[in-house]
């Protein structure tokens, strides 16, 4: 089966909070500050996407043919901003180029 590994890049304002990691709409692991973690999913599509609180990132679809690395990184705007009207941008997922 792929491995998918999600790197969390190291960030001060959540340093001791856990981001939720969800596959196909499920919770399907937690991730600290500064993580790797690796999901093994079977082949096929899929939809990943981080959650924070009320906050979330973009839905990631990715067809699994092989192992992936995915970057887990805040939004790119101010805190109050991505808390409040960016709430669904607050995290970002983006697949890594080996």
């Amino acid at each position: 089966m792929p491995i998918v590994t999600i790197n969390r890049i190291s960030e001060h304002e959540n340093r001791f909070r856990k981001i939720r990691l969800e596959v196909n709409g499920k919770l399907f692991a937690k991730i600290n500050n500064s993580e790797k973690q690796k999901l093994e999913l079977p082949y096929g599509k899929h939809y990943i996407q981080a959650k924070i609180d009320w906050c979330t990132s973009n839905i990631l679809e990715v067809e699994l043919v092989e192992d992936i690395d995915v970057k887990l990184t805040k939004g790119k705007r101010s805190t109050l901003y991505r808390t409040t009207f960016g709430y669904k941008k607050y995290l970002l997922l983006q697949l890594e180029v080996n």
